[in-house]
């Protein structure tokens, strides 16, 4: 084992918790995780438990320590990162006041998200907030509250996310990272506080906003209960931590203005580190804190990316699963290896990713999927290669809104499942015209709570510097100039398409609703 002093990193994900520990150098020591459960009793519902998912974390920390022999007194600080936008709330006494929790997922306040867009309100907290307004935000969940179950909002003594709700049972002392705070539509991203203007016209009791600390912030250290729970050592300091996708980019040592965290998951998010809060007039891409000082993250949203490649795999290729099966490999590689034999532009086709709708660079719920230019000649590889190449158009969609500001953007960091394929960086390189690199470390977020750990275990000052001396870089991806030029004419028969389409995705949706 590591005689380097130790940090562990608590990543609450929506399915799965895991805990990694690293060393001070930001070498990955040892990790654990379990998958967790979503409830959904209605439709558009979503709900965890809060008591399970403590349980749950403290079963994935003891493991993780026994199992690794890693002594407990040489984890010198704590941190957590977590899904955004959960509902977690708590009583006078400690407990959930409700007793599931209203998480990401969740769409019941769709009634009311409607007509705060048909009032104006909807621009006025993103004016204020800098948040583009959507079901998934604890402003939704607590007007729903208020009018659907005041008696739980009467009960609620505070409000936190989910890896703060965590992080409270882990030292008794509730608060909210301000990285959280600010994707919640009630606080005001110039000052970096409470909206007493919104939070009044909203009706939301003021008292119920918990304390706000930044992510590199000490919040707390192990209680005695916690430690019988988890097997830590009583004392161990813990931070306050930082929300998924800025944990994430921290992570992946994006903490300089210019520079791009591109998270190729199940979604496509983009996040572009910079030195002020910088509001879209068109209001289409959001503004939240980042987990550094001095610093926050236009972050724009594409619903599907790495699930399109999933689909399509799990369509069309059952072929390359058995192969990867029988060699030990994943699919994935094996689908790379079949786009390299398409050429670019892949043999004519154009694919759409809007498999669940689109909700930036544009809000089109109605748009779907769509696979143009096929012929006789088309082949498998070629659809592969159209499904990567989209993907890279559709980042290129979202990233342009943050160029029209004219910030200048020097390199992308690509992190999640699309960090793995060397053809899918070098076509994204390839569209965006840019530099793109891919760090060492896949668990980013772990990571990133690990660099805030460091600050309040005392081996780092600050969490920008820690994560330059702690991240590195594994890959790097260079634009091919020729294949920019090419893909630049390509882009813009991606977006030809899909406007040629516009009011066909609406005509189509309710055609097929009334069948």
């Amino acid at each position: 084992m590591s005689e380097k002093r130790l940090l562990l990193g608590i990543d609450l994900g929506t399915t799965l918790i895991k805990v990694v520990v690293f060393d001070e150098d930001g070498n990955q020591v040892a990790s654990n995780s379990q998958e967790v459960s979503v409830e959904y009793p209605k439709p558009g519902w979503a709900e965890q438990d809060p008591e399970a998912l403590w349980d749950t974390t403290c079963k994935v920390v003891r493991e993780c320590l026994t199992r690794n022999k890693i002594d407990p007194a040489s984890i010198s600080g704590i941190s957590l990162t977590g899904q955004m936008h959960g509902s977690f709330l708590i009583d006078r006494e400690g407990k959930p006041a409700r007793k599931k929790a209203i998480i990401w997922l969740d769409t019941r306040s769709q009634d009311i998200f409607e007509e705060y867009y048909r009032t104006g309100l909807a621009d006025r907290i993103y004016d204020v907030s800098g948040w583009r307004l959507i079901t998934s935000m604890q402003v939704m969940h607590l007007s729903w509250l208020l009018r659907t179950e005041p008696e739980t909002i009467k009960r609620t003594k505070c409000l936190m996310a989910c890896k703060d709700y965590i992080r409270y049972k882990l030292t008794g002392e509730p608060c909210m990272d301000i990285t959280d705070a600010s994707v919640t539509g009630l606080m005001d991203i110039s000052k970096g506080e409470w909206s007493t203007d919104l939070v009044s016209e909203l009706g939301i009791p003021e008292e119920i906003l918990p304390e706000i600390k930044n992510s590199w912030e000490y919040a707390g250290e192990v209680t005695e209960e916690a430690a019988r729970r988890t097997g830590l050592k009583p004392g161990t300091p813990v931070a306050a931590g930082a929300g998924d996708i800025c944990s994430t980019a921290l992570g992946a040592g994006v903490v300089r203005p210019g520079q791009l965290c591109a998270i190729i998951g199940t979604a496509g998010i983009y996040e572009l580190a910079t030195d002020r809060p910088l509001k879209d007039p068109e209001r289409k891409y959001s503004v939240a804190f980042h987990a550094i000082p001095n610093s926050w993250l236009l972050e724009a949203v594409q619903m599907t990316a790495g699930v399109a490649l999933r689909w399509f795999r799990d369509e069309f290729c059952e072929a390359e699963k058995m192969e990867a099966r029988r060699k030990g490999v994943s699919a994935y590689t094996l689908m790379d290896k079949e786009a390299e034999g398409s050429p670019i532009g892949a043999n004519g086709v154009i694919f759409h990713p809007f498999l669940q709708g689109e909700r930036s660079p544009f809000v089109k719920p109605s748009a779907r999927g769509v696979f143009y230019g096929l012929g006789l000649w088309t082949k498998r590889a070629d659809l592969i290669r159209a499904v990567l190449e989209a993907v890279a158009y559709a980042a290129k969609d979202n990233i342009d809104l943050f160029r029209r500001r004219k910030i200048e953007i020097r390199e992308v960091r690509i992190t999640g499942g699309g960090a793995a394929s060397e053809i899918w960086c070098r076509i994204m390189s390839d569209v965006l015209n840019l530099k793109v690199t891919t760090p060492s470390v896949k668990e980013c977020g772990a990571l990133g709570a690990a660099i805030e750990a460091s600050i309040v275990a005392g081996i780092n000052k600050d969490p920008a510097n820690a994560a330059e001396r702690m991240v590195k870089v594994e890959k790097v991806f260079t634009p091919n100039q020729q294949n920019v030029e090419k893909y630049r004419r390509l882009f813009r028969l991606y977006k030809k398409l899909y406007e040629l389409l516009w009011d066909y995705y609406d005509e189509s949706w309710r055609t097929y609703s009334s069948l």
